[in-house]
């Protein structure tokens, strides 16, 4: 008898579990979506093709120093570093 209650609060919690995971990650899509129309909204959508034109007429051989020198790693490193600082300073106490 104390089994079945056992089996029965076990499969209760981790329904309970399982909602709480699937309204996390419910609420995660939302904010994601709405970032997503905020950044349409203030068009940087538009201004990221606009680079992508104006790195597809880059010639082979500013294209062979960026290889040589990493820019892309280096860009993406510097790129997340910032993105890392300001997320410090958002926190209260800390930043």
């Amino acid at each position: 008898m104390i089994s079945d209650f056992a089996s029965w609060l076990k499969s209760i919690i981790e329904q309970v579990i399982a909602w709480l995971v699937n309204l996390l990650l419910e609420i995660f899509s939302w904010f994601i979506n709405a970032a997503i129309y905020l950044l349409d909204l203030m068009g940087i959508t538009q201004k990221t093709k606009t680079a992508s034109h104006y790195f597809d007429t880059l010639p082979d051989g500013v294209w062979y120093f960026m290889n040589l020198f990493q820019v892309q790693w280096g860009l993406g490193l510097v790129m997340t570093s910032y993105l890392i600082r300001f997320l410090i300073r958002r926190i209260p106490g800390l930043g």
